[in-house]
């Protein structure tokens, strides 16, 4: 499940190839095709949340024989009388896997017709049911919500990218590539459309379930080097792959609804010992509304929820056991935020953009350097994360960009220092890691050319900069820094 989760994350942006296009800046009107919304079953997408936790459990029991899945009456009632505790497992498990698993559950309410809203009660459902009753351990208070606020924003992000290559118009082997791309982005859709025959009845309409919305699609890969700013000849090189994806026009309505408009990001790194995945990023609308205008001006606000992954493993070669320089996440986090856009005009060819973003995180993690609990090696927590990036584009071509990011999550039920962890259940010790707080700024900087004929060539560099003050422990801050040279399409 946890490979599976990782490899679809990395590949569901990819088949958006064939999605509609738009200009670096978007029309104001676009056309919108006519809709079809899936007939309201709640039944029936009750029982696919419940048939997707039996399909997963079966993997886990009869293929992989893991002792997690082999669940009975006792198992279910210790869990309830356990209660919740946090976890031990890896920070890729927690924090990728999970939210992916939740989005399933999500994506089984909204092929069956729910709102986005009437969609979030079935990934809790979904989530808890597997938590208390499909695992021989106690429920997990972390995976609970990142299985659930990661499987909102996930589920929602797939479900209208799936939306994007339906088209009932369609025959033949163009069809066939149709579904299959719209099943690969959300296979629980694509089971329902097999078992109503949507997959290959034809109509005079495309018979999608959402409007027609401007998308911007760039992918690039080129050379990435991370290092240690004190040990710059001691990086690591990799090949880094760049997904940007910019779906909906914030400026398009008076106001807008769940994830109208939505922004993701993706890194991942091969050919080297970096993690395979090494950044999720996720800004989804939950609300907004256009407060000014004026000519080629305009400013919205919002709620928005945000998602955040970041991954690193630099082992250096004078220390095989040097610990991950950065490692952040929010899996649950929302808040208030602004958008501001100038567009170009004929006499001021200057395209300027600026957001800036405010959030109560309710789980984050960051990496831990003293705690190695199984596979556990990052603190848990709350607390608060602020954005800002701002840029500007010449004649539509010559771009910089400057990115702000600020997490900082606090850890507050810890344990004692002198704990003798060989006497202690692990599974049970039920911790958020080491008391502590961690600071993690990223501080972006990006230069880039856009040809009129899709290609561009992009120059990155990023600085992190981690500050961990620990209650027990000495402080540790790190400072690290990676460069980007990339060539990529718009598509």
């Amino acid at each position: 499940m946890k490979k599976l989760a990782l490899l679809f994350m990395c590949l569901f942006s990819i088949w958006t190839a064939n999605a509609q296009n738009f200009p670096q800046t978007p029309p104001r009107n676009y056309f919108t095709d006519s809709i079809a919304t899936p007939r309201y079953r709640p039944w029936l997408a009750a029982g696919e949340v419940v048939g997707v936790n039996m399909l997963v459990w079966s993997f886990n029991r009869y293929i992989t024989n893991v002792d997690f899945a082999r669940i009975n009456s006792h198992t279910i009632k210790d869990n309830f009388k356990t209660g919740p505790i946090w976890d031990t497992d890896k920070f890729s498990t927690n924090l990728v896997a999970h939210p992916y698993h939740g989005s399933l559950y999500f994506n089984a309410a909204r092929s069956n017709g729910m709102s986005f809203w009437r969609s979030i009660p079935f990934t809790v459902g979904g989530s808890f049911m597997w938590e208390f009753f499909m695992e021989a351990e106690p429920p997990s208070i972390n995976d609970l919500f990142a299985t659930s606020f990661g499987g909102v924003a996930l589920g929602e992000i797939t479900y209208r990218l799936s939306d994007l290559f339906i088209d009932e118009r369609s025959t033949g082997a163009e069809r066939v590539g149709r579904e299959i791309l719209s099943g690969v982005l959300s296979p629980i859709r694509a089971f329902n459309r097999l078992i109503t025959g949507d997959a290959w009845r034809t109509s005079t309409t495309k018979q999608r379930a959402l409007p027609s919305v401007p998308i911007n699609f760039i992918l690039n890969a080129g050379p990435r080097y991370l290092a240690d700013r004190e040990q710059p000849d001691d990086g690591i090189a990799s090949m880094n792959l760049s997904i940007r994806l910019d779906y909906g026009d914030p400026y398009n309505d008076d106001s807008y609804s769940p994830y109208e408009w939505f922004q993701f990001r993706a890194g991942v790194d091969l050919f080297s010992s970096q993690p395979l995945v090494t950044q999720v990023s996720v800004i989804g609308a939950l609300w907004g509304k256009t407060i000014w205008e004026k000519k080629d001006r305009h400013l919205t606000w919002g709620i928005f929820q945000h998602f955040d992954y970041y991954d690193s493993d630099m082992k250096s070669k004078k220390d095989k056991n040097y610990v991950a320089p950065y490692r952040i996440s929010q899996a649950a986090a929302a808040g208030p935020g602004f958008i501001y856009t100038k567009n170009a005009t004929p006499e001021d060819k200057v395209d300027v953009y600026a957001e800036f973003y405010v959030n109560a995180v309710a789980l984050g993690a960051s990496v831990s350097d003293y705690m190695k609990l199984e596979e556990r090696d990052y603190n848990l927590g709350s607390g608060y994360n602020i954005k800002a990036f701002t840029g500007l584009t010449y004649k539509k071509q010559w771009s910089f960009l400057l990115n702000l990011e600020n997490y900082h999550i606090f850890t507050w039920k810890g344990y004692d220092p002198d704990l003798d962890f060989s006497t202690v259940d692990l599974e049970r010790l039920n911790v958020q890691g080491e008391k502590s707080n961690a600071r993690l700024t990223i501080f972006s900087t990006h230069f880039a050319y856009y040809s009129p004929k899709r290609w561009n060539i992009t120059l990155t560099n990023r600085y992190f900069s981690r500050h961990t003050r620990y209650k027990y422990y000495d402080n540790v801050a790190t400072a690290t820094s990676d460069v980007i040279l990339s060539v990529g399409f718009r598509i």
